[in-house]
């Protein structure tokens, strides 16, 4: 009775053992399965090596470090658009329309929480944007007219202190291109 006892755990441990090593694989297999971009840009539309037709379709592909996941329609981008880290964990997302951004835009921190959150008109930074710690709390608030920093803006210590304060004029702004956002303007496709 015992080695029969014996041999049924041992059956049980063997499948639940391969069970698992199938599990861990097909994940590997997923991360690894998500090819290098063969999108190109010619004349400012985006192609498919070995096509001279503009691209239709959705792209998701690494490119260096990162995996990027879009529509496209006519080889102009045009939908949806996500950022991932390596580990496909979601860095960006937002909308673009005729190659441009616009509307809600979100950076995420590898950990998952919000980095930055604002709004897009045509590409430039328009209306209230908020930074934020890797831990959730606020780190800088202000807003953008025409991707000019304008009105009130402020930073905050981790503990919700203010630690700079300044009012921003049209004509003595810091322009998009200056602040985090310079950081993701121009990733690649």
């Amino acid at each position: 009775m015992k080695k029969r006892i014996k041999r049924n755990i041992v059956k049980i441990f063997v499948v639940l053992s391969s069970v698992a090593s199938i599990i861990v694989i097909s994940q590997a297999c997923e991360k690894n399965d998500i090819p290098k971009s063969d999108l190109f840009i010619k004349d400012s539309l985006i192609y498919k090596k070995g096509s001279d037709t503009p691209f239709t379709g959705r792209e998701k592909a690494r490119i260096e470090d990162k995996i990027i996941e879009y529509d496209i329609v006519n080889g102009i981008k045009h939908g949806e658009f996500f950022l991932y880290y390596e580990d496909g964990t979601l860095q960006m997302k937002g909308r673009i329309d005729n190659n441009k951004n616009i509307g809600k835009w979100q950076y995420f921190y590898t950990n998952g929480e919000i980095e930055s959150e604002g709004f897009f008109v045509d590409d430039i930074p328009e209306g209230r944007w908020t930074w934020f710690y890797a831990n959730g709390k606020l780190k800088e608030e202000g807003s953008y007219h025409n991707g000019q920093r304008v009105g009130w803006w402020k930073q905050f210590d981790e503990n919700g202190n203010i630690i700079f304060e300044n009012e921003f004029e049209m004509n003595d702004s810091l322009s998009a291109e200056d602040s985090l956002l310079s950081n993701f303007k121009n990733f690649p496709l």
